[in-house]
């Protein structure tokens, strides 16, 4: 789970990455969306942090333009008309069955899938409606060319996805860091996100 959920997150930030960037031409393809490695802070600087992962320690470079996320506990309940959030869903003939949900203040429309053999998707958007039933908070994603409609169980994982600094890190503290490397070999992070609250 934890690492569907930190693949979700990744998938989430790097599309609002790109949604800010100009478009490709038609020839160019999509830039990558990089390796993510997950381990526990050791060491942080200004430009740098350590993890130790399972295959050892890796520096990963920090630079302006890396994004901190952090996860803070949420609800259903908070789940608001208007309000803006991504959710991984397994859908099926009716709409989605959420397995997570990450509210933030805003980002890209995107409805794509995660995982074609189970069904997973990715929808993200601003909730049009939202009730609650007997299957749990039921509500439709507006993603900008569709409408997902979404129940969310009880006890599904939900978190709040608010932006910090590299400063805020703390040594042992689990995170995601999606990388890319540089003609040295070197790897720079593109964001960090620190894995969800117990």
């Amino acid at each position: 789970m934890l690492a569907r959920f930190a693949t979700a997150v990744a998938l989430v930030i790097l599309a609002g990455a790109a949604n800010a960037q100009p478009a490709n031409p038609p020839s160019s393809p999509p830039p990558p969306m990089g390796e993510r490695i997950t381990g526990a802070v050791k060491s942080v600087a200004a430009d740098h942090i350590v993890l130790s992962t399972d295959k050892g320690e890796v520096e990963v470079l920090v630079t302006p333009q890396t994004r901190v996320m952090d996860r803070e506990p949420a609800s259903a309940s908070e789940i608001k008309a208007g309000g803006y959030l991504g959710t991984a869903n397994v859908t099926s003939a009716s709409g989605g069955t959420a397995t997570e949900v990450h509210l933030m203040d805003n980002g890209p429309n995107v409805h794509s899938v995660m995982n074609a053999d189970t069904g997973l998707m990715m929808t993200n958007g601003h909730v049009t409606s939202v009730k609650t039933t007997a299957n749990g908070e039921e509500m439709d994603v507006n993603y900008g060319s569709g409408v997902q409609h979404v129940v969310v169980p009880a006890n599904t994982p939900v978190t709040r996805m608010v932006a910090s600094d590299i400063a805020s890190l703390k040594m042992g503290e689990v995170v995601t860091a999606a990388v890319r490397p540089d003609a040295d070999g070197k790897l720079t992070a593109a964001f960090i996100v620190l894995s969800p609250p117990k």
